[in-house]
């Protein structure tokens, strides 16, 4: 799957759940523990700021965030699509790794983050775009390691979850995250 697509298509399922996203919705809890929905949405602006090397604008309303977003994943966007945008090293939090690499985990973080944003306000997750979840699942796959995960480290444990679920449960699933269908 193309990099460049994959990303506007993980930028663009964000964009749809954020936009049902009211101000009272903001201060619900998320399957990130310890974070509010306003702490995932600032997360995404930042981590697509980024990338962009730019300041992440950021606003207290949902409105000033969904423009904010909109904003951040368009420089994002624009600094992957540049001539060296998938070639040179990037400053993740991960460490330095090659844009090829750094925009897959744009596009992970971006649709699990999702998925959190709409799990916490209590939306369906079903149609947050499978395929991409699948591909993002075995890259994720592929990437992970023991140290990872744990207390106090970007990912929690592996959850639980049947091989028929969703390929976005999955995914969260996989990331930490327990689909609140599977309990």
């Amino acid at each position: 799957m193309d990099g460049l697509v994959a990303h506007r298509r993980a930028q663009d399922a964000f964009a749809r759940v954020l936009a049902d996203v009211t101000d009272t919705m903001l201060d619900e809890t998320t399957p990130c523990e310890g974070w509010r929905v306003r702490d995932v949405i600032h997360h995404v602006i930042g981590g697509n700021a980024r990338v962009a090397g730019e300041p992440g604008p950021v606003g207290a309303s949902a409105d000033d965030l969904r423009g904010a977003h909109a904003a951040s994943a368009h420089a994002a966007a624009s600094a992957f699509a540049a001539p060296d945008g998938l070639t040179r090293t990037f400053d993740a939090p991960l460490g330095a790794i090659p844009g090829a690499i750094f925009i897959r985990l744009r596009i992970t973080d971006a649709l699990t983050h999702a998925w959190d944003v709409a799990t916490a306000t209590g939306r369906s997750t079903s149609d947050l775009d499978p395929d991409l979840a699948a591909a993002m699942l075995d890259f994720a796959r592929g990437l992970m390691r023991p140290e990872l995960r744990g207390p106090g480290r970007a990912f929690a444990a592996e959850q639980p979850c049947p091989d028929d679920a969703s390929a976005v449960d999955r995914l969260a699933a996989f990331l930490g995250r327990r689909p609140a269908a599977l309990g």
